[in-house]
């Protein structure tokens, strides 16, 4: 079977926006940086997914302020200058490995009684 080859001769040049989207691992490392600044930190270009969203849960649990606008891939974190800001906290990671290894140093940093809990694999 032969294929039949054709030429496109473009008429001028191609524009356009291409918005791929936002990454987990990304978001999630975002997420504890401006968790642990001082101030306030604006994420944009962020991406839903449920790693994310568990990582914000916890990270509200330490006390961060977070306020996610999901359509707009917008984040607004005021963060915690570089420790929790309470004292115990259960946190559940689902299965999020990025979660779970970065909050375990992040309640490090504190000082109370921290559990962190999972999702059976």
């Amino acid at each position: 079977m032969v294929s039949e080859t054709r030429e496109i001769k473009p008429t001028g040049p191609i524009g356009g926006t291409i918005r791929p989207p936002g990454s987990k691992s990304i978001t999630n490392r975002a997420l504890v940086c401006a968790a642990l600044a001082r101030g306030e930190s604006i994420l944009t270009g962020v991406l839903d997914s449920e790693d994310t969203r568990v990582m914000a849960a916890a990270l509200a649990r330490l006390g961060v302020q977070i306020m996610p606008d999901w359509e707009a891939r917008t984040m607004r974190v005021v963060g915690c200058a570089g420790r929790p800001r309470v004292d115990q906290a259960d946190l559940y990671v689902a299965n999020s490995g990025t979660t779970v290894r970065f909050l375990t140093a992040m309640v490090a940093l504190g000082a109370g009684t921290f559990r962190l809990d999972g999702a059976e694999r």
